[in-house]
């Protein structure tokens, strides 16, 4: 699978690259949320794994601009999490067109999981 990583967390981002490439996937990552979003809309991935609080441009603003022109509906995202977002506003994101919600820390093994769930649908 071709898989973006969006997340302002250097290390954990190369934890993550390093962890999902070993399995085969083609892995790609930013640490630059604006930079994600362009990746997101100019390239193809088959899941797009977002962080949602990073600095100035978080995860749910790149959230909220795909779905204003429905781009969201052709991405699979995941949004992973460690700060203390409210359950309302991650069903509002849900609702909104994002795949699925990864609490931080998020186990390797829960995502690879969360990767063969969505490379099967």
């Amino acid at each position: 699978m071709k898989i973006l990583i969006v997340d302002d967390d250097i290390e954990l981002t190369k934890a993550v690259v390093s962890s999902v490439s070993s399995f085969g996937h083609d892995v790609q990552s930013t640490n630059d949320p604006r930079e994600g979003l362009k990746l997101i809309r100019e390239q193809d991935q088959d899941m797009v794994i977002l962080d949602l609080s990073m600095p100035e441009f978080s995860g749910i603003d790149i959230v909220k601009d795909l779905a204003k022109d429905g781009k969201i509906k052709e991405k699979k995202i995941v949004v992973m999490t460690a700060s203390a977002v409210h359950e309302d506003e991650l069903k509002n994101l849900v609702d909104l067109g994002v795949h699925s919600v990864l609490r931080k820390p998020v186990d390797i093994d829960v995502m690879l999981d969360k990767i063969d769930e969505i490379g099967s649908s």
